[in-house]
């Protein structure tokens, strides 16, 4: 179950809502102003999220970059050296 609560609320009750984290696992949503602003959620969940996210879910994927980084560097170079309007030191 998710819970919404004011940070004033949160402030007041601090204690409780960890507590209702730890023993409930419910994901606690802080807001101020009518507006979310934080997400209190189990250590758990965290881990569990955590270990499908970063970079390695992105493995792989950048196998190919090292010639396209050499052409866009190449690119820049090129076009550095024929800017006039300013003194470029290559």
């Amino acid at each position: 179950m998710d819970t919404v609560v004011t940070i004033t609320e949160a402030k007041s009750n601090f204690s409780e809502i960890i507590n209702r984290i730890i023993t409930r696992k419910e994901k606690i949503t802080i807001t101020k102003k009518g507006r979310k602003v934080a997400l209190l959620t189990p250590m758990i969940t965290f881990k569990k999220n955590k270990e499908d996210d970063g970079l390695i879910r992105a493995k792989g994927t950048l196998a190919d970059i090292d010639d396209s980084i050499d052409e866009m560097v190449d690119l820049i170079y090129a076009e550095r050296e024929k800017e006039i309007s300013r003194e470029v030191n290559l």
